[in-house]
């Protein structure tokens, strides 16, 4: 694969979806954490994660990482945009388990990367 895409990075060419994300963690409630967890389970099919892993590719506000983590999975959560990592840590660190709960900063375009969340799961299993 070209890696083309850090060329983009390196010229700014990429929106910050990170800024966003800040702002909307500034309106989050209970209310909207209750409404991602029901939404995730109704498009899962599911209302428990327990015993299941789940990735987050793109994680951005790390909103639906958290309802899958309150729903009982092992959660590894990524984003390439710094400031959404950010905001996923907040969301880890004020309202999730640290301990079934992994944010990186990665590109989904970057072979290596992927190859390493590898060990993120074999570690659970």
């Amino acid at each position: 694969m070209s890696e083309a895409w850090k060329a983009e990075v390196n010229t700014g060419e990429r929106f910050k979806f990170g800024e966003n994300w800040r702002r909307f963690l500034n309106s989050l409630t209970p209310e909207r954490i209750s409404v991602a967890e029901e939404s995730l389970k109704e498009m899962l099919g599911a209302n428990s994660l327990e015993g299941r892993t789940f990735l987050d590719i793109g994680s951005g506000s790390g909103l639906f990482s958290l309802a899958a983590q309150r729903l009982g999975a092992k959660v590894t959560s990524f984003d390439f945009d710094a400031e959404s990592v950010k905001c996923t840590e907040y969301l880890k660190e004020h309202y999730g388990s640290k301990s079934d709960w992994i944010v990186k900063q990665g590109s989904v375009l970057d072979r290596e990367f992927l190859d390493s969340l590898k060990a993120s799961y074999r570690d659970w299993e």
